[in-house]
């Protein structure tokens, strides 16, 4: 019963540290959008650039990234 306690209580502890990691990278990503957006009009860029910008800050809060792989192929 010991073995399950504790493989429970292990559990207990990786699910406490994967919910702290998960906030700490939404205030992350948080943070970059409002870099991003802050410093975007200090550069010119167009409607369609801003668009652009826009849609990919929504794909990453909804968890839609692209590995760098994809990037380089690009």
């Amino acid at each position: 019963m010991r073995i399950v306690t504790t493989e429970a209580s292990e559990l207990e502890a990786i699910h406490k540290e994967l919910k702290i990691m998960n906030q700490r990278l939404a205030s992350i990503k948080d943070m970059i959008e409002e870099v991003i957006i802050r410093d975007l009009p200090k550069v010119k860029v167009s409607k369609k650039e801003l668009k652009e910008i826009t849609e990919s800050i929504s794909e990453v809060k909804r968890g839609r990234c692209t590995t760098l792989e994809e990037l380089r192929s690009v």
